[in-house]
């Protein structure tokens, strides 16, 4: 009886290959989605200092203070002096937001078939991320600093669009991170070894399956048991 060699148990088709890489690609895409959906809300975030109001300042430079305060609007602190520490935040907050948006469209693309066999993709994603949260970092630290600095000293009292960039920065780094971890393969690392068994086993069962309806075919009708030619 000849034996159709596409049947050969022991050595693994084209398909199984293919298929193993395909679920390669696929963790990876699924882990780059996790890392662009944190860079989403991270940039939904920062742009909350577009409202301005990121301190209030009680005693005698009473009022909110921000990088961008609509004084028409609300209640600004005269800090009556030239806050040139606020000014390189305001400068490196809107270097950060302009990475923020060219992370997320070039992101965006990375999911498109032509660009996913591009190698060092996630490496350039992780040196963005990490470079804007930096940004974040360092606008953040020299808004405060730049208060501590205030003589005489405010009461100070940190608003919600404070604590919301500084979640933001966690949520850039953390980004940043996956991206890294996605370019090493540390997630394939862990998880490649027991799904590459489950999916060997469900490999076998199928050809099994086909070996034996093979040998079904193949076998004369003579030699064929009483119920399985009353089938055929």
């Amino acid at each position: 009886m000849k034996q159709d060699p596409s049947l050969n148990i022991n050595e693994p088709s084209g398909d199984w290959v293919e298929q193993n890489l395909s679920w390669e690609e696929d963790r990876k895409l699924v882990l780059r989605a996790w890392a662009l959906v944190f860079s989403i809300i991270a940039t939904i975030m920062a742009l909350s200092v577009v409202d301005g109001r990121m301190a209030y300042l009680q005693g005698p430079y009473s009022g909110y203070l921000g990088l961008w305060t609509n004084c028409r609007r609300h209640e600004c602190a005269c800090l009556k002096q030239v806050a040139v520490l606020i000014h390189m935040s305001m400068g490196f907050m809107m270097l950060a937001l302009a990475l923020c948006f060219i992370l997320l469209i070039t992101m965006g693309f990375s999911f498109r078939p032509v660009f996913r066999r591009l190698n060092k993709t996630d490496l350039v994603f992780s040196a963005l991320s990490f470079g804007t949260g930096l940004l974040m970092a360092l606008s953040v630290t020299l808004f405060v600093v730049n208060i501590q600095m205030l003589l005489p000293r405010p009461q100070v009292s940190y608003l919600a669009i404070f604590y919301l960039c500084c979640t933001a920065t966690f949520l850039m780094l953390w980004s940043g991170t996956l991206s890294y971890l996605n370019y090493k393969g540390l997630w394939s690392l862990k998880t490649l070894s027991r799904e590459r068994r489950l999916s060997f086993f469900r490999w076998v069962s199928v050809q099994k399956t086909l070996r034996r309806k093979s040998q079904l075919q193949n076998t004369p009708r003579n030699m064929l048991p009483l119920n399985s030619s009353l089938t055929l």
